[in-house]
């Protein structure tokens, strides 16, 4: 298992990334991280999102994305 990067400059990297595109944050972060199991991506995905909330947005009526007996909100990237 590789040592997960959640410094604040990778932190702001993703998001950046993230908002630069169309996919929802953690399809981004699948995409992004092939590699890491779902535990792991979600520890991205919570950082990301604890340090860049006002950057997201969610409806939380919407289907959620389901992966390895997680139910995960899809936050959606504001974009620029």
């Amino acid at each position: 298992m590789q040592k997960l990067d959640l410094s604040v400059e990778n932190i702001k990297r993703l998001n950046d990334k993230c908002q630069a595109q169309d996919k929802h944050l953690y399809e981004f972060l699948k995409d992004e991280y092939p590699e890491l199991s779902t535990e792991e991506r979600l520890k991205y995905f919570a950082t990301v999102l604890n340090d860049h909330f006002e950057d997201y947005e969610f409806d939380e009526k919407a289907e959620r994305h389901k992966e390895d007996g997680y139910s995960i909100v899809k936050f959606w990237p504001k974009g620029e």
